[in-house]
């Protein structure tokens, strides 16, 4: 089993922006159906992280939490049986579910970012939102639904209008970054190259981000940046495994050798 493995050599999968949904139509039918595949693939993997938006939309009320997602969940209680372990790092759509997925999955919570031994690398994982500055037209909804006064005012509002909410703004945040790779890229090798090398800074070899909906590795300084491209417009993922990460999309590329 893969939990039996040394943690930091084992293989990691990581995928983000998966959007799912409560109601999803047709088309996110079919982009659910292969995340369920991926579910399966991690079954031979040491990890599998999940990079913030894996949900639309997520807020537990005091006594109880919106119906939906149970194919997402149920595939990752699978997940878990067989070994693997799962990390949550909550997105902007998401950062409400982290508790649940603390208590069904003992995923960790270290808000904003997390650390995981992998591969054999020092990895640092983080959503994304907010480090490029690029998401000026919804600085305000991140700073709502990351804080308590946020969450706090969001109890007050009655589902449905909650889930309206959300899903505008979901609509809006998506718009503002995804034709957006040229200055993306910029931004991130300008803010990579602003770190402090291994040994003089946090210790981490590489971090991997979602938000962006763009996949793309950058490296300065002795560290990468990865970000993956999120599981919309191509079903983007990326493997870790004996220090190389590979960005790869489930629908055109062949399943990976997990060992």
């Amino acid at each position: 089993m893969p939990g039996m493995s040394d943690p930091a050599s084992t293989t990691a999968l990581f995928v983000a922006d998966t959007h799912f949904h409560l109601r999803p139509d047709a088309a996110e039918q079919r982009r659910l159906e292969r995340f369920l595949e991926l579910c399966e693939l991690a079954h031979r993997a040491g990890h599998l992280v999940l990079l913030g938006d894996l949900f639309d939309f997520w807020f537990d009320y005091p006594h109880f939490r919106l119906r939906g997602y149970e194919d997402v969940l149920q595939a990752l209680d699978r997940v878990r049986t067989a070994g693997t372990r799962l990390h949550f790092v909550g997105g902007n759509h998401d950062i409400w579910a982290a508790p649940y997925m603390r208590e069904r999955y003992g995923c960790e919570i270290r808000a904003p970012h997390s650390d995981l031994a992998a591969g054999g690398l020092r990895v640092r994982l983080c959503h994304g939102d907010g480090l490029f500055k690029l998401d000026w037209d919804y600085g305000a909804f991140r700073t709502v639904v990351r804080a308590r006064a946020g969450i706090a005012a969001a109890k007050s509002l009655h589902p449905e209008l909650l889930y309206a909410l959300s899903t505008w703004l979901s609509g809006r945040s998506r718009c503002a970054t995804r034709d957006e790779a040229e200055v993306i890229e910029q931004r991130a090798a300008a803010w990579l190259a602003s770190q402090a090398p291994p040994g003089s800074g946090p210790a981490w070899d590489l971090m991997v981000i979602g938000h962006v909906h763009h996949g793309f590795v950058t490296e300065a300084n002795g560290r990468r940046l990865a970000a993956l491209p999120g599981w919309l417009g191509t079903l983007g993922y990326a493997v870790l495994r004996e220090g190389r990460l590979s960005l790869l999309d489930f629908d055109r590329d062949p399943a990976p050798d997990l060992g």
